[in-house]
């Protein structure tokens, strides 16, 4: 390879190569393009501007001139690019990247023309989680493959270009590469037309400050609940993937016989402490006890799980470590608690059919229809129940008294609007960033209108016209359908539902954090309505009786982050991974009155990584859930079809074969049978209208049995 200089004179140029693919040998030029003013670029990286680009591009295209069997030789070769290789460590994981898309493209279509992206850092510093290109491109429709190729907590140093500089010290100076997706036929010109707009994405999804002045900090975090093994469960690769892109050092405590006890999980944390983990007054003891025992030091506690929350609060008060306030994680964790503290007249709750019996005879007006029952502390909306009458009131009370013996029925009015899954990150009482979904109805919700103009509309105020909902769950079921992002809702609703959760979560004493909450609008613009493509928020009806202002009903408060697949979905959506800003917002928890350079760094990543996607790569999302609608014994699934399976970018089934599964409608519990991520592959409303009728789709698409 020749060994070409980029100078202020040749921003361009071109050099040939040999190199072995699969077998053969292969004559290629390359021709390159350094892109973008390395003078105008270190002077926006060096200074405070959230949406400069703090790189350079340099594009490489590979055109193939000729192929041969390797026993043959060419009469004249160009120097062969494995000899450069071993010339500079720094260049092995580039180079192994160039020749993987190379061989890719020869292997696949021949003669064709490969064109990669390589980013060069414009200023030094310490790049926020040494992933942060792939992450940002996991959308791009543009890009075959994404890799960077940092470690966690390796300086980079800005690339300079001198009058020797050379494109092997180009290669050298690379923090990533975007290999673009296959075009046919060896003509350049539509190649480099892709290439202007690989360009616009790379300035779009990178222009923000992901080159910080110091690295994190070491920090070894220790994680109450391991998670589920990763075949089993999604969730856990999220989360020690982010920790290991972040350098944090993991000390997962969980119970005997966890699979990261295992030796072969040390890739994914530091340590494992075995724990007793039964929810009980003596378990933040025991993890106090169980970390006092580590090889090192500890420098915060956390948890993912719902039930631990309070437990892990207060292990990390008993150790000395700022922590969110336990008493406002209890108020999270009992519904009876969560609606005493945000609506003290709109609740009741009873020790079971007896206690029921003794309220209702002392209450001074009859109960109003319909009403909601459900236990103080549950989970995935277990027992959750809508009745319509006194009769089946009665009956869902004494389902809780029996199926979650000890916890008291919360009794609530059903209010109806919209519901949202709500998201909020707090970093020193100041709200970083904050998204809102649309909680598309269950089975219990058959509250939808038709949107027939020939039928009358009814207010918010009344509750709609009943229809059947397309969904195979018996009526009673409150498990998950579908969300999508971002939320149609209008603009101040969704306003109004930041300012009034946000201020909620403030008064509840909560500082730092990532926390999910589930809420509805209350005399909405919007409603759910079954049109002639399917069910979608509606404005609702010209001329109704509607007066009232929207206002937010408050269903519950989770202090983390939402389930996984949400968690999966939002970060395609917004680029926001919720698994890292919550193990930073871990690390962050410290007295508001005390500032260090620790502190100052860690706030600084925080930020960065608190920077969505702009508008025009934000991509909507629909989680697809599939809640058994039986009991029975799981036999298996089939594979979606192609023309589906190319939407979807995360899924899981979570049953195995064999698996027994108890009566839902009997025991209250509906657990999933899969889940489906659809991204779309358009923005705005086009992508919204997609991914709804290409999830729909993969709903009826997806088949399994149970027996």
């Amino acid at each position: 390879m020749e060994l070409q200089q980029i100078s202020s004179q040749c921003q361009v140029g071109l050099f040939s190569f040999e190199t072995d693919v699969a077998g053969k040998r292969a004559h290629l030029d390359c021709h390159w393009r350094l892109n973008g003013s390395i003078s105008e670029a270190n002077a926006a990286a060096s200074v405070d501007n959230s949406r400069a680009l703090p790189c350079l591009t340099l594009d490489l295209l590979f055109t193939p001139l000729s192929i041969w069997p390797r026993n043959q030789t060419n009469a004249n070769p160009p120097q062969d690019v494995a000899s450069i290789c071993t010339e500079s460590s720094e260049t092995q994981a580039v180079f192994g990247f160039i020749r993987d898309a190379i061989k890719k493209n020869i292997n696949i279509h021949d003669s064709t023309i490969t064109a990669i992206k390589l980013l060069l850092p414009a200023s030094s510093g310490y790049i926020v989680r040494n992933d942060i290109i792939q992450r940002r491109f996991l959308t791009c429709q543009l890009a075959e493959s994404v890799a960077d190729f940092t470690t966690v907590k390796e300086k980079i140093y800005a690339f300079h270009r001198c009058a020797d500089t050379t494109i092997l010290q180009s290669l050298a100076a690379a923090v990533g590469a975007i290999h673009l997706k296959q075009l046919p036929g060896l003509e350049r010109g539509p190649v480099e037309f892709a290439m202007v707009s690989l360009e616009s994405e790379i300035n779009a999804r990178l222009s923000f400050p992901w080159i910080v002045d110091r690295p994190l900090p070491g920090k070894r975090l220790a994680l109450v609940d391991g998670k589920a093994y990763p075949a089993v469960s999604t969730a856990s690769l999220g989360i020690y993937r982010a920790a290991r892109a972040l350098g944090i050092e993991l000390v997962v405590v969980d119970r005997d016989g966890h699979w990261a006890q295992d030796s072969s999980a040390k890739q994914w944390r530091d340590e494992f402490i075995v724990c007793d983990l039964t929810v009980d007054d003596g378990l933040p003891g025991r993890i106090a006890s169980a970390l006092s025992k580590s090889k090192g030091p500890i420098h915060c506690i956390t948890t993912y799980s719902d039930k631990l929350l309070p437990s892990t609060a207060r292990a990390a008060e008993k150790m000395g470590f700022y922590t969110s306030p336990p008493e406002a994680m209890d108020i999270c964790h009992d519904k009876r608690k969560t609606r005493k503290f945000t609506s003290t007249d709109t609740y009741m709750a009873v020790s079971g059919l007896t206690g029921l019996k003794r309220t209702i005879a002392c209450l001074k007006s009859p109960l109003r229809y319909p009403l909601i029952v459900k236990p103080a502390i549950g989970y995935c909306s277990e027992g959750v129940a809508k009745v319509m009458s006194q009769t089946e009131l009665f009956s869902a009370v004494q389902r809780i008294e029996e199926r979650f013996p000890g916890i008291d029925a919360v009794i609530e009015p059903y209010v109806f609007g919209p519901e949202v899954d709500a998201n909020f990150f707090l970093l020193n009482g100041e709200l970083l960033w904050s998204e809102v979904n649309d909680d598309f109805p269950s089975s219990a919700d058959t509250i939808l209108t038709s949107s027939n103009c020939n039928e009358q509309h009814p207010s918010s105020s009344t509750p709609p016209s009943h229809i059947s909902m397309l969904s195979p769950l018996p009526p009673n079921s409150f498990a998950e359908l579908s969300t999508i992002m971002p939320s149609i809702l209008p603009e101040d609703e969704v306003s109004l539902l930041t300012s009034s959760l946000t201020e909620t979560l403030l008064r509840l004493g909560f500082q730092n954090g990532l926390f999910h909450l589930e809420a509805r609008v209350k005399d909405s613009k919007m409603e759910y309505a079954m049109t002639d493509k399917g069910v979608e928020l509606i404005h609702t009806r010209m001329g109704t009786n509607v007066t009232t202002d929207p206002s937010i009903f408050l269903i519950e408060i989770n202090a983390r982050v939402p389930g996984h697949q949400e968690v999966f979905a939002v970060e395609h959506t917004y680029g926001i991974d919720y698994f890292a800003l919550h193990m930073l917002a871990a690390l962050s928890t410290h007295a508001p009155d005390t500032q260090s350079e620790t502190d100052a760094t860690l706030k600084a990543i925080v930020h960065s990584l608190c920077k969505p996607l702009p508008t025009e790569c934000q991509y909507p999302s629909h989680v697809v859930f599939i809640p058994i609608n039986r009991g029975g014994t799981f036999v298996g699934a089939e594979p979606l079809p192609e023309e589906l399976a190319q939407y979807v970018v995360e899924s899981q089934v979570f049953l195995e074969s064999g698996e027994v599964l108890g009566d839902p409608d009997k025991e209250g519990k509906w657990p999933f049978v899969a889940y489906f991520i659809v991204s779309a592959k358009s923005t705005g409303a086009e992508g919204r209208a997609e991914v709804r009728m290409i999830g729909e789709k993969v709903r009826n698409a997806f088949k399994y049995i149970i027996n």
